[in-house]
């Protein structure tokens, strides 16, 4: 008696949770009960080319696929702790990314949202955002499934056009020429109103510094508020940083990624260094 009464309560517990996981996975909208405690989203655009740069940095044996079109693209949506930090993250362990639910939208993404490793699959990008971040906006009904979410991006894309912007005031991508992040910031900010992130990468062996992210925030009604500076990088000096873009000194924008060009510049700065060392010496020597 005791044991059918065990067999049958463990059977109805294994059938309510099959029950749960099989609805979780196989609707296209999720509608939690709790709703995480995010209140803004950052929308970030990367420029390829620092992208690619970095990644290649990482490791000599990495490629990667560049946009045939000049423009930014997406990297992610974010929500945002209500003090201004990034997250939650991975809010649904159980909603993994499923290819099919972006299908109708999928060469669009492919154009403004498309994974700039050559080393992974077209879908790496996606499911990392969708898992991480995307998992936690879904429990807003404006990104309650994975179209909703990717949707918004893409609109978001079409609507912020950085790279006409930029070159609208004279900010080219270029190797040879530099330019202050904060003017880049004052540009993004007067164009669209609120004061954006302008985010940067440095190379480890030379110290270049490349522009590499605009971020932008919406509150959750999805209207555009000021950024809040939260960086997990080292703090330079409020007066000396725009995101995590110095000011202090310039920053590349960069037009070309090839070993050749980057080699050439690396070169040459360190020519630089060395005369204006060598200078430095040479006065010191004479006083």
């Amino acid at each position: 008696m005791i044991n059918n009464l065990f067999s049958s309560l463990w059977l109805l517990i294994l059938f309510i949770s099959y029950s749960k996981t099989k609805t979780v996975l196989s609707d296209d909208e999720y509608f939690p009960s709790e709703v995480p405690e995010w209140d803004t989203l950052v929308f970030t655009m990367q420029w390829p080319l620092t992208a690619c740069l970095v990644w290649k940095d990482g490791k000599p044996t990495h490629t990667c696929t560049l946009p045939t079109h000049n423009q930014w693209t997406v990297h992610g949506i974010w929500p945002n702790n209500k003090d201004g930090s990034l997250g939650p993250f991975f809010c649904n362990s159980t909603w993994i990314f499923d290819p099919n639910g972006v299908k109708s939208i999928r060469p669009e993404l492919l154009q403004e949202w498309p994974n700039i490793h050559g080393n992974d699959t077209e879908d790496s990008l996606w499911k990392h955002e969708w898992e991480k971040h995307g998992t936690c906006a879904a429990f807003d009904k404006n990104f309650s499934s994975e179209k909703l979410y990717f949707e918004k991006g893409l609109e978001w894309a079409d609507e912020y056009q950085y790279a006409n912007l930029l070159s609208e005031n004279n900010i080219i991508p270029s190797l040879s020429t530099q330019y202050n992040a904060t003017v880049i910031s004052e540009i993004i900010a007067n164009a669209i109103g609120v004061i954006p992130t302008v985010g940067c990468e440095s190379d480890r062996e030379t110290g270049l510094t490349y522009l590499a992210e605009i971020r932008i925030c919406f509150k959750r009604d999805l209207s555009l508020i000021n950024c809040k500076h939260h960086s997990n990088k080292k703090q330079l000096p409020p007066l000396q940083s725009v995101g995590d873009c110095p000011t202090h000194k310039l920053i590349y924008y960069p037009s070309d990624v090839s070993s050749k060009s980057v080699l050439s510049l690396k070169r040459k700065v360190s020519l630089e260094r060395k005369l204006n060392k060598q200078e430095k010496l040479k006065n010191m020597s004479s006083v």
